[in-house]
């Protein structure tokens, strides 16, 4: 089999078998990566940018069979989310974000079903006919924007309002009503954008952090309002992941000799221990990375590291922009390049624009087949995909 030509290459695919890549489709490119021998298949959208839910959001639907993206015009602008299938073949548009936020949850149950809000109202929307009914209204209050979460279940659905307050409902009736608060340390500010239900059972998570970066925590309630457990010291700035049996993975910053660590702790604080660590002399290209857990995997969880445009290497080597897949044991894999660089401000279209999104924030499917992730090396952000070879 051989993979059709591409000018550039930036999103990855590794497939199981001879024979074993998805359907090829006309929005997507399928090529192969020179480093690693792995298939790619970027997903192209030609007058504008695409680009995944955030690492922290799973884009695909209960069954895998639905994945979601973000389109955009060239200039950022104009969201709407749209819908694949679990390979990343174009369906359909779903709604511009000037309608219902992009930052939703699909229901762990309904395939058909995901949530999402606008202003002060949640909603619960049914992909297949487009209709969206109105589960609550917390006007004058508005939600913040972490938007809506679901338990382990997929029996409740969690909110905050603007007044940070902590929401939860039973599903699919909105009764059964628990609201609460939490605690921060002294002088430790929330950015009210991450706030979840973490996947394992009915546990929240909160992370916040000083101005000057000394104070940081990340807790863990259950949704009735008991503290759990608070982290201090790390996790504040987020990036980090749960996993499905009640773990977290966090990591430690690097430089000044200090090793960058990955850790890997029981939600109440217990067996905490470095499951990676990478010497800072390894990382001078590396800018930042993201952790992400698959929500039906406990075993091993993915890094995506990334650089910064403005600093980049003549050559490759690691540690850059890889794909990592970190086992809870110690060992580790690597899975792919994103070939993509983060820009804070890149001039294009005679204005300046964030390239946040370049970041390649990868996610997996719950099963942990599929990687979904983000690159710019075509020169516009594109949406990715990745498969596990097992």
């Amino acid at each position: 089999m051989t993979a059709p030509n591409c000018i550039r290459i930036s999103c990855l695919l590794i497939v199981t078998a001879i024979g074993a890549r998805p359907q090829t489709c006309k929005n997507a490119v399928d090529s192969a990566d020179p480093d690693y021998g792995t298939r790619i298949r970027q997903l192209i959208k030609a007058d504008g940018h695409e680009h995944n839910l955030y690492y922290d959001r799973d884009p695909w639907n209960a069954d895998q069979s639905y994945m979601l993206g973000i389109w955009s015009d060239l200039q950022q602008k104009n969201w709407s989310v749209v819908l694949y299938d679990g390979n990343g073949c174009f369906l359909r548009p779903l709604f511009p974000i000037s309608r219902f936020d992009w930052r939703l949850v699909w229901d762990r149950n309904d395939p058909q079903v995901l949530y999402t809000w606008n202003g002060s109202r949640l909603y619960r929307y049914h992909v297949d006919s487009g209709q969206a009914d109105l589960l609550k209204d917390f006007a004058p209050l508005s939600l913040t924007p972490a938007g809506p979460s679901v338990n382990r279940a997929g029996d409740r659905i969690l909110v905050t309002t603007s007044d940070h307050v902590f929401h939860s409902y039973h599903l699919p009736d909105m009764q059964g009503e628990r609201t609460f608060t939490m605690e921060l340390p002294t002088g430790c500010a929330a950015g009210w954008d991450k706030q979840r239900y973490v996947g394992y059972k009915n546990y929240v998570m909160m992370s916040c952090q000083s101005h000057d970066g000394t104070t940081q925590a990340t807790l863990v309630y259950g949704d009735t309002g008991e503290l759990y457990h608070r982290f201090d010291g790390v996790g504040g700035g987020g990036h980090h992941d749960f996993s499905p049996d009640g773990r977290w993975a966090y990591f430690t910053l690097w430089g000044r000799g200090k090793p960058l660590e990955i850790h890997v702790a029981n939600l109440d604080g217990s067996n905490d221990r470095v499951v990676l660590s990478i010497p800072n002399t390894q990382l001078g290209y590396v800018q930042n990375l993201h952790l992400a857990w698959p929500r039906g995997v406990n075993g091993w969880f993915v890094a995506s590291f990334f650089p910064s445009a403005n600093h980049l290497p003549s050559a490759y080597a690691p540690y850059l922009d890889e794909i990592i897949q970190v086992r809870t044991d110690g060992t580790t894999r690597t899975l792919a390049r994103s070939r993509t660089a983060y820009s804070a401000a890149t001039r294009r279209s005679g204005g300046a624009e964030d390239f946040f999104w370049a970041q390649p924030l990868a996610r997996p499917s719950a099963d942990g087949t599929r990687i979904n992730f983000n690159s710019n090396a075509a020169g516009t952000i594109d949406q990715c995909l990745l498969w596990v070879e097992r």
